[in-house]
């Protein structure tokens, strides 16, 4: 089976906390501009933020041989071999159940993975990645 790299879904939840949240940085930003202390402090705090939001549109899940690999951002990644999972399941919530999500929109899919660990996955689409998902570890367990 050839890898499939699945790209995030971005949804209207990214943007109703995008948003005003830019909106309050930027302004805030804009009136130290004439205090240097305030500039100093306010500058770090803008990147970090910006940085939260821009690194999970550089995120996705992939479906390699053996294992789901999944890629949160610019630098966090997880590899997760396909005999460890243990359930799947779509969700439809405002948050999610795990840290370590690629999480754009309220859909997603939980995916358990050894004892208790979890991760949460919205892509571009969240059908054919449970499909494809379900297949490999159905193919994987059996060919064990």
């Amino acid at each position: 089976m050839e890898n499939q790299k699945f790209k995030p879904l971005i949804g209207k939840m990214f943007y109703v906390i995008w948003i005003p949240t830019s909106i309050l940085l930027l302004t805030c930003t804009f009136f130290c501009l004439f205090e240097p202390i305030a500039l100093l402090i306010l500058l770090p705090t803008d990147l970090f933020t910006f940085y939260f939001f821009i690194s999970p549109l550089f995120a996705y899940a992939e479906l390699r041989e053996s294992s789901l690999f999944v890629k949160f951002g610019f630098f966090m990644k997880k590899e997760i071999p396909y005999i460890s999972i243990r359930g799947i399941s779509k969700e439809n919530k405002f948050y999610a159940d795990s840290m370590l999500s690629i999480k754009n929109s309220l859909n997603h899919i939980n995916v358990k993975y050894n004892k208790f660990e979890l991760v949460s996955i919205s892509v571009a689409d969240n059908e054919k990645f449970v499909e494809e998902l379900e297949k490999r570890y159905l193919t994987y367990k059996a060919n064990q």
